[in-house]
């Protein structure tokens, strides 16, 4: 369950963040999760907002936005997303795509294994 130590880190960089700006509130936090991080984003809602009660960020509006793979075949010039599936064997640090033009394995990948937080609204 790495949703949970993506959440802890998160946290600290939000609190990290705000308290550096000499924040009283967080407002809000806008965080982009990649589809190819295979992180739950429901659950690192979760974890989010029970890590930050207690804290400044107690009531931050917590809005998280997924961002689709892009990827590029090496081989034959394919791009495009892939279609992740939700099913276990998807969520492994094993997984392997295919180009769905060539069936070739030399993809790279340009979008979808970010974890960003994007904005932080605080109060003074």
């Amino acid at each position: 369950m790495h949703e949970l130590s993506i959440s802890q880190s998160i946290a600290k960089t939000v609190l990290e963040k705000a308290s550096e700006q000499e924040a009283k509130n967080i407002l809000s936090v806008e965080i982009e999760i990649g589809e190819l991080t295979f992180l739950n984003p429901e659950q690192v809602e979760f974890w989010l907002e029970e890590i930050l009660k207690k804290t400044p960020a107690k009531d931050a509006k917590i809005q998280i936005r997924k961002i689709h793979s892009q990827l590029k075949c090496r081989d034959c010039q394919w791009q495009g997303k892939i279609n992740t599936k939700d099913d276990p064997l998807y969520h492994t640090y094993f997984f392997t795509s295919h180009c769905p033009q060539c069936g070739s394995s030399s993809l790279k990948i340009r979008k979808g294994k970010e974890c960003l937080v994007r904005k932080i609204r605080i109060s003074r």
